[in-house]
């Protein structure tokens, strides 16, 4: 049976305890993405590297490409 009573608001220590959790979990998340985004960069200028280093870089058969397109630079 449905209550009359319509649901209490969030006050007091619940509410503190929501705020900082949504706080620190939209905080660390942005963190680790920041620090994920930084290794990606230099992982793939590092690969770039590598591959102009081999001689293959103009060579849209041997270079890998995400989009299966070739990539002259």
């Amino acid at each position: 049976m449905p209550s009359a009573t319509p649901l209490k608001p969030i006050t007091g220590l619940l509410k503190g305890r929501v705020i900082r959790d949504i706080t620190v979990g939209l905080g660390a998340g942005t963190v680790g993405a920041t620090i994920y985004w930084h290794y990606f960069k230099k992982h793939m200028q590092r690969t770039e590297d590598y591959y102009a280093k081999i001689g293959h870089y103009l060579d849209p058969v041997v270079m890998p490409c995400r989009y299966n397109m070739p990539v002259f630079v």
